[in-house]
């Protein structure tokens, strides 16, 4: 349930959440039409449609097409449609790498228009930026945003650091429950998100530009005291019985309803994803929290940035109705995300919430910077995260050290999209 791979979700549970879609073999549209391709979450109107009316009126000589296909379908059909000029005038995916229709990937390989003369094109926050272009250039409007944390019933008590989390972890054990819902088992996509939010507050905490560090091959996985030290507390974890017995064989599904029946006490997902836990527990309240990865609290940092974004095509024939349209969403974002029950990926100018309210206990990290980049944006090759979690679940079973992880994770690394 990933935007492919990205974070559960964030590679994972967000894709069932948040599915993308730009008509296959759609052509763009024509004498005053803009035809924008987004993906289709089931209901009958998202912010698109509303966005695609409120332009008609603002501008009565253009109109507005919205169409809406199966996720997988887009992202299979975007790159094929770019490079052969038959792509939609404004189309929406993922922001980052991950996929060979993902906002980076596609830009490697000259497929987008530059909207760096945007006019929220200079307010990108640092968190975002090089999720959505390579410093030069601005490839994507983010739309929203996504934070990772921990994810529990109300009135549960979250630990707050991470010798803390461990003793939670052995309390949960000796009652029969597990403090961790954890779904190991294949495409679930659970494993990686936890190492994410341990990395934030290793990796990134002594070295926030590692990302950018790692696209120059300036630096390894291997080589990395942070990735090191996060890795082996994953299995740290995994020791004091955070997972419960048969994490490695559990489904997502499974997990959630752990959760949700109370088998579990905490999960560590996106805030993406809430609805996933809602719907195990429909009458329980959900809040987050952040995740204690380090003891020092000045260390802890909550990996945070844009889930999708909106793009036009390098080879438009005519990019100014695309453009034009994206900028009309992005001034009033906040409206918008609103109708999403999203969180804007960039700011409104009103300085609005930057978590659900859900996520308030995010809020201060997320306003005061102390964040760290969703990884997998920084990492061009798909076979990346799916090794990390692969490796994550060998751990959980024995069958492979934090060396044989991040060793493997360098092995198919590459610094541009394949």
């Amino acid at each position: 349930m990933n935007i492919r791979g990205r974070a559960l979700g964030c590679a994972a549970v967000a894709a069932a959440l948040l599915a993308t879609a730009a008509g296959c073999g759609a052509d763009a549209g024509g004498d005053g039409e803009i035809v924008v391709s987004v993906w289709d979450d089931g209901r009958e109107e998202s912010s698109v449609d509303v966005a695609a009316r409120d332009f008609e009126k603002a501008h009565p000589d253009l109109t507005v097409t919205v169409q809406k296909n199966p996720f997988d379908q887009h992202l299979q059909a975007l790159r094929r449609q770019l490079g052969a000029g038959r792509a939609p005038d404004v189309a929406m995916t993922v922001v980052g790498y991950g996929e060979s229709g993902t906002v980076r990937a596609l830009a490697d390989k000259g497929l987008l228009a530059d909207l760096g003369e945007s006019p929220w094109a200079g307010r990108l926050p640092d968190t975002v930026a090089g999720a959505v272009g390579d410093g030069s250039e601005v490839y994507a409007f983010p739309v929203d945003s996504m934070a990772i944390g921990i994810v529990a019933k109300k009135g549960t008590e979250v630990p707050g650091t991470y010798a803390d989390m461990l003793t939670a972890c052995r309390d949960a054990g000796r009652d029969g429950k597990a403090a961790f819902a954890l779904g190991g088992h294949e495409n679930s996509k659970m494993p990686h998100i936890v190492g994410f939010a341990l990395a934030a507050s290793t990796v990134y905490a002594d070295d926030p530009g590692y990302g950018d560090k790692r696209l120059r091959d300036e630096v390894t996985f291997a080589g990395s005291d942070g990735w090191e030290q996060a890795v082996a507390r994953f299995g740290e974890m995994r020791d004091a019985g955070c997972f419960g017995e048969n994490a490695a064989g559990t489904t997502r599904e499974a997990a959630a309803r752990a959760l949700g029946d109370g088998d579990a006490l905490m999960a560590v997902t996106p805030t993406v994803t809430l609805p996933m836990w809602q719907a195990a527990a429909p009458d329980a309240e959900f809040v987050m929290a952040p995740f204690p990865g380090d003891d020092d609290p000045g260390r802890v940092l909550v990996p945070a940035g844009a889930s999708s974004g909106l793009v036009v095509p390098a080879k438009a024939s005519d990019a100014g109705p695309g453009k034009q349209f994206i900028d009309f969403y992005a001034k009033h974002r906040a409206r918008y995300a609103e109708i999403d029950g999203a969180v804007p990926a960039l700011p409104d100018d009103d300085g609005g919430p930057r978590a659900p309210g859900y996520a308030a206990a995010l809020e201060p990290y997320l306003r005061d910077g102390r964040t760290a980049p969703i990884m997998d944006q920084q990492w061009p090759n798909p076979e990346l995260i799916a090794r990390f979690d692969s490796g994550l679940v060998e751990m959980l079973t024995g069958r492979a050290e934090p060396a044989d992880v991040l060793e493997s994770m360098d092995a198919v690394w590459t610094s541009e999209a394949p």
